[in-house]
């Protein structure tokens, strides 16, 4: 993949609903369902990183 391209989150793998990025402070980054509790009913969430891209690529691992 280069550098150009954008990085976006696959469907979660558990309902298919769209994933969104989440940051907290200036390095923690996830990816999770957007019906992830609170907004549904959804457990999916990915693995924190240090940067989004990085947390795109864990969440995209997930099959």
């Amino acid at each position: 993949m280069s550098e150009t391209t954008p990085v976006t989150p696959k469907p979660c793998h558990k309902c298919g609903a769209p994933a969104e990025v989440v940051k907290a402070g200036s390095r923690r980054f996830w990816v999770q369902c957007s019906r992830y509790a609170g907004q549904g009913t959804c457990s999916a969430i990915g693995s924190q990183a240090d940067n989004r891209k990085e947390a795109i690529a864990n969440w995209n691992k997930i099959r």
